[in-house]
């Protein structure tokens, strides 16, 4: 995260008028079905076409405002990471123990200007000059929130079959953490809101009641106490704690929001189902045998010292043990909000929500009635031709669960035919789900052919892993190029570095695209509870205890403009709309 920027020096306008669209298309992907591993990407400013772009008819706001000078002066933007980054004072890898003063400490890192991409040959296929840039859809995306209840007994926190992800200092701040990345997301909406918000599953860690009920309360705006079983209180009133009561921010009204399930909000601790594993009733007074102990109480008013070396006292927090060796007694206070909650009523759940649309959420009642999990909306903004479609790719349970993904046969067959119905209404296709494509199993090539063969599928969005990447999958021999698409996987909300991304889609108007992916960190203000959770993700990577590389993944996976090229069929159909700002520009304005 340390890429140095000559473009952060300039304003907008000189950015966009020093050499036009081609400073603009500098930041999208071109596709080369030859380089199917990423070998074409390229940084090279001058390598895109030149374009006849002006900057006064995109970003007109400028104008207005010296034109009347009395006009309401309009809101900043807050900053992404093309702007600067939130980095460690200390790498995010294992470190020395007697660094550990150090560890868990973050200051503000240069930003990362958007590389292109060009691995699947698109830039080949445009047309001409670019016409006009014109903004198809703006959305945000967050995957694997694990809202946890760390407090349950039907935990395994001494698991070593995975130690890594059975027990995380920063589980507490779960709720906090999701309630900041709202709130990052409504300021951005106050000056403009996405078209919709993706959570691409592992809402909860452990299929519990209370899990998705926090998630909800958080996404409402209503009264939280993430606090289950026994009032703990191990700070004074007043300073910052995690398990004190708070209000969910809610989402911003002008939002709507999509979510599909995860393996954790199906099974127990996301691999078992509830009759193969023997782990604690959730809702009763001990923690389940042998390999866990009751996480109470969670944490202490005084900073852990290991072998003579102390971590920070600062930010101020309510402070973890060392490990997970701290929690020694099974008992505990039961309650029973901690039950667990299956496929249907984890539907009906999230459908419950009616703060924001759409209704349902992409749910509906045949979800409830088939108990499936995947949906489709064939026009989440109105007017403009893209389409939504969440897919299941969690194991169906039984004896046979596991972590891995799946799909079922019925579901490729509906898949299928689904596909064939939004391209034959010309739509732009953008697939959601929890796991890779490369995860389902058998069905893992099955679904790539398959998205391949739809010309209009252009994004595949993903999580599961924890980590950036990013998967062109360029047109198969015998097909057009415009038969390829890009899977992107984003990291996890909870674990370090607890990002989002931002994703708009553009039309060049030269009968190719950009897809921009932009990264997002969590505002965490100086002195709030949140705080505690960023300082304990980060410390975690430095112990040793997460993977190493998990997460950020490298520099091109994470701010990338990728570019696509329309199918022939859409490019008319792109033509007739009416132009709407590129709002991704914007993130470099000072």
């Amino acid at each position: 995260m340390n890429k140095e920027t000559p473009f952060l020096e300039m304003d907008r306008r000189q950015f966009l008028l020093s050499s036009g669209a081609a400073a603009t298309a500098a930041f999208v992907v071109g596709c080369d079905s030859s380089t199917p591993n990423g070998n074409n990407n390229t940084n090279n400013l001058n390598n895109l076409p030149d374009a006849d772009v002006d900057g006064d008819d995109l970003f007109d706001a400028d104008a207005d405002a010296d034109a009347d000078a009395d006009a309401e002066v309009p809101l900043p933007r807050p900053v992404t990471t093309v702007r600067e980054t939130i980095v460690g004072q200390l790498e995010a890898v294992p470190q020395f123990e007697d660094l550990r003063s150090l560890f868990g400490l973050t200051h503000k890192g240069p930003g990362e200007p958007h590389i292109d991409r060009d691995d699947l040959g698109a830039a080949a296929l445009a047309l001409g000059q670019v016409a006009q840039l014109s903004s198809l859809a703006y959305f945000a995306h967050m995957t694997d929130i694990h809202i946890v209840d760390e407090e349950s007994p039907a935990r395994s926190i001494h698991s070593p079959i995975a130690s890594a992800s059975a027990w995380r200092p920063h589980e507490p701040w779960s709720v906090h953490n999701l309630n900041a990345a709202i709130a990052t997301i409504n300021a951005f909406a106050e000056v403009r809101p996405h078209d919709f918000i993706v959570f691409s599953g592992d809402l909860t860690d452990n299929k519990h009641n209370v899990e998705l009920d926090w998630f909800i309360r958080v996404v409402e705006g209503l009264p939280i106490d993430p606090d289950t079983g026994a009032d703990d209180d191990p700070r004074a009133a007043g300073l910052p704690d995690p398990h004190d009561p708070f209000t969910g921010v809610g989402m911003h009204p002008d939002l709507k929001w999509y979510c599909v399930q995860g393996n954790h909000d199906l099974l127990v601790l996301g691999n078992f189902d509830t009759v193969s594993f023997a782990v604690a009733d959730p809702t009763g007074d001990k923690a389940t045998l042998f390999i866990s102990d009751s996480v109470v109480p969670t944490c202490y008013d005084e900073p852990a010292c290991v072998g003579g070396y102390c971590y920070s006292a600062t930010p101020d927090r309510c402070h973890i043990p060392f490990n997970d060796d701290a929690y020694t007694i099974r008992d505990l206070v039961a309650d029973p909000d901690r039950h667990w909650i299956d496929r249907v009523e984890w539907i009906s759940m999230v459908m419950g929500a009616t703060r924001n649309g759409p209704t349902g959420h992409g749910f509906n009642s045949d979800n409830i009635v088939e108990g499936v999990s995947y949906w489709v909306d064939p026009e989440p903004i109105p007017g403009l031709p893209v389409a939504l479609v969440g897919l299941d790719t969690s194991s169906a349970g039984g004896v046979a669960a596991t972590a891995a993904g799946y799909m079922s046969q019925a579901q490729i067959d509906w898949l299928r035919a689904t596909l064939d119905t939004l391209a034959a209404a010309n739509k732009l296709i953008v697939i959601i789900s929890h796991h890779c494509a490369r995860d389902v199993g058998s069905n893992a090539t099955v679904l790539v052919d398959m998205l391949n063969a739809c010309p209009n599928v252009v994004l595949h969005i993903t999580g599961h892993h924890h980590t950036h990447e990013v998967y062109p999958h360029p047109a198969p021999d015998g097909l057009e190029p415009w038969h390829g698409y890009w899977e992107v996987q984003t990291c996890g909300l909870l674990d370090w570095p607890q990002q989002m991304r931002f994703w708009e889609i553009v039309d060049r108007g030269d009968g190719t695209g950009h897809i921009y992916s932009t990264v997002v960190d969590i505002d965490m203000p100086a002195g709030s509870t949140v705080e505690g959770g960023r300082f304990y993700a980060l410390l975690d990577v430095q112990e040793g205890r997460s993977d190493d590389g998990e997460g950020p993944g490298v520099l091109e996976t994470r701010n990338v403009a990728l570019r696509v090229a329309w199918p022939p069929e859409m490019i008319p159909v792109l033509a007739a709309l009416p132009v709407r700002d590129v709002e991704t520009l914007h993130f470099y304005d000072e």
